[in-house]
């Protein structure tokens, strides 16, 4: 039976994308706000082009991930011919984090070679797919070389990267959650998530720069 706790969390899922879709639509909204404020700026959403975006991962755009296991660093390609279900057809290519791949409770460090351009305005959108609610972890990291050792190896030293919150959050289906920059001070990053293989065993389909 359905209780008002499920409705309610039902809602909040609903108000995070509702935010997302208006910042993808060009008008500025944070995952943090009520939806008293959110409804009325769907009147804002103009037919014009919408503001440009950075795609770091996708179905078409998986050459520039690459993921620390077990000491060696893969690309995404190199790792799936390996672990086939990691980034397969079957999940529309999705990055799959579960246990078929990583066994039982594996943090699996990821990040992005691609330099992104972060404000205090910038927003990142990870649309995924989650067994159970949790906190995540999502850093950038800034680099020299812009090479993956480089970036994953300073994702895990202390004081060479800047935290951003994440929470992974169950649902049935995809969902899109916003991360906010505040605070980031204005430069060129790269970014690293970390994928673990327990409960919440993300599937990952994109992460967008807004």
């Amino acid at each position: 039976m359905t209780t008002i706790a499920d409705y309610l969390t039902a809602l909040d899922k609903q108000r995070r994308q509702l935010a997302a879709n208006l910042t993808v639509k060009g008008v500025p909204a944070s995952a943090s706000e009520k939806l008293n404020t959110l409804v009325p700026k769907v009147l804002e959403i103009s037919g014009g082009e919408s503001p440009s975006t950075t795609v770091l991962y996708d179905a078409t755009h998986r050459d520039k991930v690459s993921l620390l296991y077990n000491g060696t660093i893969y690309s995404v390609a190199d790792f799936t011919a390996l672990h086939a279900d990691f980034c397969s057809a079957k999940n529309n290519y999705a990055l799959n984090y579960g246990t078929t791949v990583f066994g039982w409770d594996y943090s699996c460090y990821t990040c992005c070679t691609l330099p992104i351009s972060v404000t205090a305005s910038t927003q990142i959108a990870i649309r995924f797919l989650s067994g159970s609610t949790e906190v995540g972890i999502l850093r950038l990291v800034q680099s020299d070389t812009g090479t993956a050792a480089d970036i994953l190896t300073k994702a895990q030293t202390e004081g060479s990267y800047t935290d951003l919150p994440l929470q992974w959050l169950y649902s049935a289906d995809y969902i899109t959650t916003l991360t906010p920059c505040e605070g980031v001070a204005a430069g060129t990053y790269y970014l690293v998530w970390v994928g673990r293989s327990n409960n919440s065993h993300p599937l990952i389909q994109s992460i967008t720069i807004l």
